[in-house]
C-alpha cells in the first residue's frame, strides 16, 4: 500500500511542475519573443513481483505467464518549445525588428577585441554568444547597436559605405555606426559625383542650346524662303485680287437672296430671283477661279491634277443638270434619270473641287506650312534648351556650394560618432542610417544564427538562448535567406495560446486533485490496517 503513496506523491510532483510551466507560459503572455513550453509525462519505474514465462509443450509442462509490474507513479517527460513565428506588433522604432522564419538573433558581450572569426563549423557556439529571438535594438553612447540589456548585436561590417554594400561575411562583428570622418569621406565622394554630374549636366546643356540655336536660325532660313516663294507665286496666281471678287460676289449674292426672300409682291419677287439667280453663278465662277488659282500652290509640281477647264465642264455640267429638273415632278416618267444625272454631276463637281483643294506635301504652300512648323518646332526646342541651360547653371552653383560646405564639415572633429536623423532595417537584415543632412549610408547587416535541433537549446534569463549539447552547431546566416526575413518597425509577440494553456490548467488542476485523492485513501487503509490491532 506504501508503493500507491509514493505514486501519489510522484503525480503531485509531476502535476506541479507541469502547472509551473503554465504558470510560467501564461505569466509571459505579454513577453517580446517568448516561446511557449509544454511539458509531457512518462512512468516512473516499476517493481517486478513476479517473472513471466515462456511456456513448454512437453509432457508435465504448463502454458505461458505473463510477468507482473508495479509502477512507482510518473515523472517528467520532456519541456519542448513552439518556435514557430509568433504575432507581428507594429512599432515606431526604426531599430525595431522581427525574424519571419527559425532564425535568432547573434548578440552577446564584446568577444576577441569584436571579430568572432567563422572559419569553424563551432566558432559560434566555443563563442559564448547568445541567441535571440527579441530585435528591440537601440544604439549606445559608444555608437554600438545593442539590445535592450546591453548585448552587442553581432553581424557583418560595411566596408564600404558609399552604396556599393561590401559585407565581409568571414567574421561577425558589432555593429557600429561610422563616425564623422568616416560620412565625410561618404559626403565627399557623393558630393565630388554630384558636382561632377552637375558640371557634365552644365556642359550637355550648353552644347544643347547651341546647337537649338543653330537648328532655330536654320529653320528660319528655310521659312523665310519658302514663305518668298509662296508669296511670290501668290502674287503671280493674283490670288489676292481674285479672294477680293469671290468674297464681293459673296456678299452680293447673299443680299439678292435677303432681297428675293423678303419680297411678298410676285411679279417683283419674279425679278428678284432672277437677278439672285444670276449673283449666285457670280459668286459659283469667282469662287472656281480663286480654286483653281489656289491649286496653282497647292498641287505637286511632278503630280497631276484636274484643271480649270475641267471645274468649269462640271459646274455647267452641275447646273444645266440642276436647270433640267427643276419643275419636273416626281410622277414624272423621265424624272429618275433627270436625278441621277444631278447626282453624277454633283459627285464629279465635290470631287474635282476636293482634289483641286488639297494640299501635297511637296507642293509650294505644303513646304511653306511645314517650314512654319518647323520654325515653331525650333523655337518652342531653343526656348527649353535656354531654360535647360539656365537651370544646369542653377544645379552647378548649389552642388559647388553643397561641396564646400562637405569639405569643411570633414574637417570637424572626424573622431566623433556620425550623427543620424533616422535608421531603417531592411529586409536582408542591413541597417540604413540616414543623417541631418538626408545622407543615407548601408552601416552593417545584421546576421542570424540557425540551429540544427532548436529543442536542445537552453533558455537563459531574459529573452536569450545558448546552444545545449544537443542542438548542434550554430550555422551563420544573411537575412531574407533559408532563416527567415527581417520585417522592420515590428517586434515579435508571445508565442502563447491561453485557450491551450487554460484547458492545460483545468485538466493539470484534477489531474493534481486526483494523485491527492490516491494520498487521502491510502493514508484511510493504512489506518484501516492499524486499527485491526484493536
Amino acid at each position: 500500500m506504501v508503493k500507491s503513496m509514493f505514486a501519489g506523491v510522484a503525480g503531485l510532483r509531476a502535476h506541479q511542475s507541469k502547472m509551473d510551466v503554465i504558470g510560467n507560459n501564461i505569466a509571459n503572455v505579454n513577453t517580446w519573443g517568448f516561446k511557449a513550453a509544454n511539458m509531457s509525462f512518462k512512468d516512473a519505474m516499476y517493481q517486478t513481483t513476479s517473472a513471466g514465462s515462456g511456456g513448454s509443450t512437453e509432457d508435465g509442462g504448463y502454458g505461458a505467464v505473463n510477468g507482473n509490474q508495479v509502477g512507482y507513479g510518473v515523472t517528467t517527460g520532456s519541456i519542448s518549445y513552439d518556435f514557430s513565428t509568433g504575432g507581428v506588433s507594429p512599432s515606431n522604432s526604426g531599430l525595431d525588428c522581427m525574424i519571419e522564419g527559425t532564425g535568432f538573433f547573434l548578440v552577446g558581450p564584446m568577444i576577441n577585441g569584436g571579430t568572432i572569426s567563422l572559419d569553424s563549423e563551432e566558432a559560434v557556439k566555443s563563442s559564448g554568444l547568445y541567441l535571440s529571438r527579441v530585435g528591440k535594438f537601440k544604439v549606445d553612447p559608444n555608437g554600438y547597436l545593442v539590445d535592450d540589456s546591453g548585448n552587442y548585436v553581432y553581424g557583418f561590417k560595411n566596408s564600404d559605405l558609399s552604396g556599393n554594400k561590401s559585407f565581409d561575411t568571414s567574421a561577425l562583428s558589432p555593429l557600429k555606426i561610422p563616425t564623422n570622418g568616416d560620412m565625410a569621406n561618404v559626403s565627399g565622394k557623393t558630393s565630388n559625383n554630384a558636382l561632377e554630374a552637375a558640371r557634365k549636366a552644365l556642359e550637355d546643356a550648353r552644347v544643347a542650346y547651341q546647337n537649338a540655336s543653330l537648328g532655330l536660325a536654320d529653320a528660319r532660313k528655310i521659312s523665310i524662303a519658302a514663305k518668298d516663294k509662296y508669296q511670290l507665286e501668290y502674287d503671280n496666281n493674283k490670288i489676292a485680287d481674285k479672294l477680293k471678287i469671290r468674297n464681293d460676289a459673296k456678299e452680293a449674292s447673299e443680299k439678292a437672296y435677303a432681297a428675293w426672300n423678303s419680297e411678298t409682291d410676285p411679279v417683283k419677287a419674279k425679278t428678284l430671283k432672277e437677278e439672285y439667280e444670276t449673283a449666285l453663278k457670280a459668286y459659283e465662277d469667282a469662287d472656281a477661279d480663286l480654286l483653281v488659282a489656289q491649286s496653282a500652290l497647292r498641287k505637286s509640281p511632278t503630280g497631276t491634277g484636274y484643271t480649270a477647264e475641267q471645274l468649269k465642264t462640271a459646274i455647267k455640267a452641275y447646273r444645266d443638270a440642276n436647270d433640267a429638273i427643276q419643275g419636273i415632278p416626281e410622277t414624272d416618267a423621265n424624272y429618275e434619270n433627270l436625278k441621277k444625272t444631278l447626282d453624277d454631276a454633283k459627285d464629279n463637281l465635290k470631287e474635282i473641287q476636293t482634289a483641286l483643294a488639297k494640299v501635297d506635301p511637296d507642293s509650294i504652300e505644303g513646304k511653306r506650312d511645314a517650314a512654319v512648323l518647323a520654325e515653331n518646332a525650333a523655337v518652342a526646342k531653343e526656348k527649353s534648351a535656354k531654360k535647360d541651360q539656365i537651370d544646369a547653371e542653377a544645379s552647378y552653383a548649389n552642388a559647388q556650394k553643397s561641396n564646400s560646405k562637405t569639405q569643411e564639415k570633414g574637417a570637424v572633429d572626424p573622431d566623433s560618432l556620425a550623427k543620424f536623423d533616422s535608421y531603417k532595417i531592411l529586409e536582408d537584415g542591413s541597417v540604413q542610417g540616414t543623417t541631418l543632412d538626408s545622407v543615407s549610408v548601408i552601416i552593417g547587416k545584421i546576421a542570424l544564427g540557425g540551429v540544427t535541433n532548436t529543442g536542445g537549446l537552453e533558455k537563459d534569463s531574459g529573452y536569450y538562448y545558448t546552444v545545449g549539447a544537443s542542438a548542434g552547431n550554430v550555422s551563420v546566416y544573411e537575412g531574407g535567406g533559408t532563416q527567415g526575413r527581417i520585417r522592420g518597425n515590428a517586434l515579435e509577440m508571445a508565442k502563447v495560446d491561453l485557450a491551450t494553456e487554460m484547458t492545460d490548467m483545468i485538466t493539470t488542476q484534477r489531474g493534481f486533485q486526483a494523485n491527492s485523492k490516491i494520498i487521502t485513501v491510502t493514508d484511510q487503509m493504512l489506518e484501516e490496517l492499524v486499527n485491526m490491532k484493536r
